[in-house]
């Protein structure tokens, strides 16, 4: 899982070098570094989204977590 992780972060990194807004850049950094945090330990398996988060995304963000939770869904079924 790991390395679909990693790679899913270079990703969206590398996708949002280019944003001027501050805003968005602050938003993006702030989430990233939760994520960093929720993800160091095991405190973050079997968390559910929050539903304002959810709420606040774009169909193009909606649409990049369906295709992050079918990749680790994938994942998942060809390690067992």
């Amino acid at each position: 899982m790991r390395v679909l992780g990693d790679e899913y972060v270079k990703s969206e990194f590398r996708a949002h070098r280019n944003v001027e807004n501050p805003i968005h850049i602050i938003g993006f950094l702030k989430e990233w570094q939760m994520y960093a945090q929720q993800v160091e330990g095991d405190s973050w398996y079997g968390e559910k989204l929050d539903t304002e988060k959810i709420d606040k995304m774009s169909d193009q963000q909606l649409g990049q977590l369906y295709e992050l939770m079918q990749a680790i869904q994938e994942k998942s079924t060809r390690g067992s």
